[in-house]
């Protein structure tokens, strides 16, 4: 079961957010153009960068998220976060993913991108090494109040074109590829110890249904009323990840044969 930690956001919400994709439950799902919007169809291709500014890039090196390395113990996390973002101690947020049987460190905070708005931040420490193997940082309308898909998609763009000038193993770049669940990867690109960073969005709309009333039921379904159609919202998501080893992720795996 489920947890409640401190501030009141369960074990589970931080497993949901800390796992893959964000993903929404919703009916009519449909890529919108916000995010276009905000960028020129090039402006993200590292060669176009490198072009315009005229400026050699000095190789990338991905050690971790700010103060937080990869391969710190819990107790430097810890610190790292509260250095970084003025976090104490007894408000970072603790979780478990049970199918990976990583511990999660969370944090709330706002305006990690000038006006982005506040972030989810899920420090992830692997399973046998207690260390630290990932950081997720997560935007989202669904968790923050007044934030807009707009102001997601110019996070985006922000952090994409940031992303494009860093000197990333060129080879490994993507830039603004759609995937097959509708997902748009803004950016992928690995330093040459093959340590990634990743740069997701999605934003649609979701079929939501009317609020009850202070009775139970329904205010469209009371008597001589019509019933009232679903409201239509958009929503976004944006998702940030840096990780030590994307192909051999210190999680818990059951050994070949046992079963």
């Amino acid at each position: 079961m489920s947890k409640l930690i401190p501030s009141g956001l369960s074990t589970r919400q931080i497993i949901l957010l800390a796992l893959g994709l964000v993903v929404f439950v919703a009916l009519g799902w449909k890529m919108t153009v916000d995010y276009f919007a905000a960028r020129e169809a090039d402006a993200l291709n590292p060669q176009v960068v490198a072009e315009r500014s005229n400026l050699p890039r000095v190789p990338v090196d991905v050690k971790g998220f700010r103060s937080a390395m990869f391969g710190d113990d819990e107790a430097k996390v810890r610190a790292a976060i509260t250095k970084d973002f003025g976090v104490k101690d007894e408000n970072i947020r603790v979780g478990e993913n049970e199918q990976e049987k990583t511990r999660l460190l969370a944090i709330r905070v706002k305006d990690v991108v000038a006006d982005s708005g506040v972030a989810e931040i899920v420090y992830v420490l692997g399973y046998s090494s207690k260390a630290l193997i990932q950081v997720n940082i997560i935007w989202s309308t669904q968790f923050a109040k007044g934030m807009t898909p707009k102001q997601l998609g110019a996070t985006a763009s922000v952090l994409g074109h940031y992303f494009a000038g860093q000197g990333f193993v060129p080879k490994t770049v993507s830039v603004n590829r759609k995937l097959p669940n509708g997902v748009l990867r803004v950016f992928s690109g690995r330093d040459a110890k093959g340590r990634l960073v990743t740069l997701l969005y999605q934003q649609g709309e979701v079929e939501v249904k009317p609020a009850p009333a202070k009775d139970g039921k329904v205010e469209a379904d009371k008597k001589d009323e019509k019933a009232a159609a679903p409201e239509k919202r958009r929503i976004a998501a944006l998702r940030l990840n840096y990780v030590a080893d994307p192909e051999n992720p210190d999680i818990f795996k059951i050994g070949k044969g046992k079963f």
